[in-house]
């Protein structure tokens, strides 16, 4: 395989992936340079958070009343 077809293969494992990912009905949290992010695939709702703690208030106010 040469390097073409191997950075070929990668980019559609990682599109795959991604659309797994995205498609998830799950909750889906993660940390980006600057905030914490939430978004929920089922209802479109997203946040975006200055600490992990803010999160998980947003996050139980939202599914755990």
């Amino acid at each position: 395989m040469n390097k073409s077809n191997f950075s070929l293969t990668i980019r559609k494992l990682w599109q795959t992936f991604h659309t797994w990912l995205v498609s998830s009905s799950d909750l889906q949290v993660w940390q980006e340079s600057d905030c914490w992010r939430a978004y929920d695939p089922m209802t479109g709702r997203s946040a975006c958070f200055g600490s992990e703690e803010e999160m998980r208030v947003w996050i139980d106010k939202c599914y755990y009343r």
